[in-house]
């Protein structure tokens, strides 16, 4: 949302983040200084998922504090671009003397945003994501299904999974021989990596918040950081294809070669026993 807010706002807008980077806004350990930062803030800005930002608010003493919600993933040029709207729509609403410069800046970001959407997904198309099948975090199903795969299967939070459930992924996984296990890097990795393990499928982890990485401290770098994980891992399926392909041929044409040399060999063999036949016979 920081993200967000700094890109429209620019030097309008001092944009504070109340959670930091790469960290979940439902398992977030409260600050005391929340309520200083509220107690001077014309807008807060938030997801839905903070269960501790109301009290927050309501202990403040800024009563003329404003709140936008923005719900819903983040994780596509689409869903950001959204995102973008509102927040240009909502600083408009405090600060209408600002309006063009709000609009002019949300305006960039969309342009950036569309042309990134236009060329991730050609070159999604070109390599052929639709070919495969994926079980995603929850979270990134969002941005998996934009991307191209066939997500068979969504799970919730580790935490939130029982055994049975995580087996009947496992089961689905093979049953629908399933390429990709797909996690979200702030929920966790460790379940992904072991259902992918099992299922013989790759592992692979997508962000779900800028900063969280070096080289994403944008959502765009953090969209085309995502991208290059499942274009890689895809890239990489098909090369290891194509040498397993090779080495196939290799064999049959070893195998080939081997009949033809038994047969040589059968042809000698019948010939040399001919021959010492002839000789044994002369001899004699």
């Amino acid at each position: 949302m920081k993200y967000f807010v700094e890109e429209v706002g620019g030097n309008r807008v001092d944009a504070i983040a109340l959670v930091q980077p790469g960290i979940c806004p439902d398992h977030f350990d409260v600050r005391p200084s929340i309520l200083s930062e509220i107690n001077t803030s014309s807008l807060v800005i938030y997801h839905g998922i903070e269960p501790w930002l109301d009290s927050m608010i309501n202990a403040s003493e800024n009563r003329g504090v404003k709140k936008l919600m923005l719900q819903g993933p983040w994780g596509t040029p689409p869903l950001a671009k959204a995102k973008i709207n509102s927040i240009k729509d909502a600083l408009i609403e405090i600060d209408p003397s600002n309006k063009s410069y709000y609009e002019k800046n949300a305006a960039e970001v969309t342009k950036e945003l569309d042309a990134l959407n236009e060329k991730l997904l050609k070159e999604a198309k070109e390599i052929g994501t639709s070919d495969y099948k994926a079980i995603v975090m929850a979270w990134q199903k969002p941005f998996s299904e934009w991307i191209g795969l066939q997500v068979v299967d969504a799970y919730q939070p580790p935490e939130t999974l029982s055994v049975q459930t995580v087996q009947n992924l496992v089961i689905k996984g093979k049953e629908e021989k399933v390429a990709f296990v797909i996690d979200n890097l702030q929920s966790g990795t460790t379940l992904g990596a072991q259902m992918a393990e099992e299922i013989g499928g790759r592992h692979v982890v997508f962000s779900n918040f800028p900063e969280a990485i070096p080289g994403t401290e944008t959502i765009a770098e953090m969209i085309q950081y995502n991208a290059d994980q499942i274009f890689g891992a895809i890239k990489q399926s098909q090369n290891e294809s194509k040498e397993i392909a090779a080495l196939k041929s290799d064999i049959a044409s070893l195998s080939n070669q081997l009949v033809i040399f038994q047969g040589l060999s059968a042809i000698f063999l019948i010939i040399a026993i001919a021959l010492g036949a002839m000789l044994y016979k002369r001899n004699n």
